[in-house]
């Protein structure tokens, strides 16, 4: 694989972006004389794809403080609890948990400069890219990252500008409405999915067809969210796509989560290296200090879940075993001892969401430190954004919608099976579906989006009282609204 040379394509990149989005974005190299080779045009799109693991205040799509923590916090699958003066942070924990935030949220802005600066990137290789007659793939391959960036706006915001060329300053753009964001999202992938290559290894952590009929499914799986018009037909006929491409399932759940990806089961994935490419942090943020010491590094015993949540596990899942609670951590073999020299355990309840006992709450290894190498600021275990279990489960989900129960069954087994668990029995329904995503898929990224696709994203869960389904978007940010007041903010706000 070229996991390495993504690596150092991403070093060679790293220079200083512009972080002012309201002024014009220029390069300094003539489109006629740039980007002529393959090189030389991989190396402009890993400046793109650099973009998914940022570390600029902890944006991108798998960092902290930006597009995961807004999808994973706001919900039952992870919580931050302060526990005394720790995680305090002026509770914006808290507030995503309980769907109170507001437009002040400091999560917010950040996260929608990170999404456009991504696509004033996009629109920049594309003009070059253009220029210079490059390849209609590589071109394909920026449209389609054009689109994913697209996709995340219109999932978490709605009504949106779309710009595509880097010239249009973002502070005198309009808001298209959230179907017309859909529809040009729909066309771009339409478009351009079947001229991506068909690759696995070679193009690790890059979009091949695969990923851009995944992204196409997601897209299609939410659009009735999206447009008030479902399209299940067409969403399962993008997770036949992919079958089609040659994906399965690996035969080890766990080792989806390592050092490097496999690409039987893997679509792309965002390749991580605790040196050359950090940051890797869902571990050190779950870890009590102690285990992480044991480690060699400063955890941050932050990050768990509550007991609520595991009851979803049948006994004999092999799922349950990425949650820790209820017998004394070892660490190659030695028993971890806490602060008071007594085992350490953690305990799955959780007494308050405001102070939190030390080792309260279950926490999660499936980015475990065992899995792939670490270094004290940073895992490597590479990060799934898309792999076919989750198509599987969507392809299960639009089949029980046009009610072929058979073939959602179906594709619920393969993934039970993997799980070491029997096969369905009973009725299936959209809430049992829901329940196995959350098995499957806990931690990645996708459960507010699968939440507020069943209508369930306002329910009252553990020290969550229910809310208003007007959070159901974010609100544009306080600071973007006074850097554009032609924008109108979203209702509820």
């Amino acid at each position: 694989m070229n996991k390495f040379l993504i690596y150092f394509s991403l070093l060679f990149l790293l220079l200083p972006a512009c972080s002012n989005l309201d002024e014009k974005v220029y390069d300094q190299i003539e489109a006629d004389r740039f980007y002529t080779t393959d090189e030389q045009i991989t190396n402009a799109l890993a400046r793109i794809y650099a973009q998914l693991r940022s570390e600029a205040n902890h944006q991108g799509y798998a960092g902290e403080k930006g597009w995961y923590d807004l999808n994973e916090v706001t919900t039952d699958e992870l919580m931050i609890p302060a526990r005394g003066a720790s995680w305090q942070d002026g509770g914006v924990w808290m507030q995503l948990y309980r769907h109170n935030w507001t437009p002040s949220h400091n999560f917010l802005g950040g996260t929608w400069e990170w999404l456009y600066q991504a696509i004033i990137d996009c629109n920049t290789a594309l003009e070059v890219f253009n220029a210079s007659q490059s390849g209609e793939q590589y071109i394909a391959e920026a449209r389609v990252l054009r689109s994913f960036f697209y996709f995340l706006l219109l999932d978490g915001w709605g009504n949106v500008p779309v710009i595509t060329d880097r010239a249009t300053p973002l502070s005198e753009t309009s808001q298209s409405t959230r179907s017309e964001v859909f529809a040009f999202v729909e066309k771009e992938l339409r478009e351009n999915v079947p001229l991506l290559g068909d690759a696995k290894e070679s193009l690790y952590g890059r979009f091949n067809q695969a990923a851009g009929y995944s992204l196409l499914a997601k897209l299609y799986l939410n659009a009735e969210v999206y447009t008030g018009t479902n399209r299940w037909a067409d969403a399962l006929e993008a997770c036949n796509k992919v079958e089609e491409l040659g994906y399965d399932l690996h035969n080890d759940y766990f080792a989806l989560f390592g050092d490097e990806c496999p690409t039987d089961e893997v679509i792309l994935a965002i390749p991580i290296d605790p040196v050359l490419a950090p940051k890797m942090i869902y571990e050190f943020r779950t870890l009590a200090y102690e285990h992480g010491q044991a480690y060699g590094i400063s955890s941050w015993n932050g990050a768990c879940v509550h007991e609520n949540f595991l009851r979803k596990y049948a006994n004999g899942d092999i799922r349950k075993n990425q949650w820790i609670y209820g017998e004394p951590v070892e660490v190659n073999g030695q028993v971890v001892k806490n602060g008071n020299g007594g085992d350490l355990v953690y305990q799955p309840s959780i007494a308050s969401l405001e102070n939190a006992g030390t080792y309260e709450g279950a926490r999660n290894l499936k980015f475990s430190f065992e899995r792939a190498p670490y270094n004290g600021n940073s895992g490597g275990n590479d990060f799934p954004v898309f792999r076919f279990a989750d198509v599987l489960l969507m392809r299960a989900e639009c089949a029980l919608r046009l009610n072929d129960e058979l073939q959602a069954v179906s594709d619920l087994n393969r993934v039970r099976q993997r799980a070491g668990l029997p096969p369905f029995s009973g009725t299936l329904t959209p809430g049992e579906l829901l329940d196995e995503r959350a098995r499957e898929l806990c931690w990645e990224g996708w459960r507010r989006q699968d939440l507020i696709r069943l209508g369930k994203f306002g329910t009252a869960h553990d020290f969550m009282p229910g809310s208003h389904n007007h959070f159901e978007l974010f609100p544009i940010a306080e600071t973007t609204l006074a850097n554009n007041p032609g924008l109108t903010q979203n209702k509820g706000y």
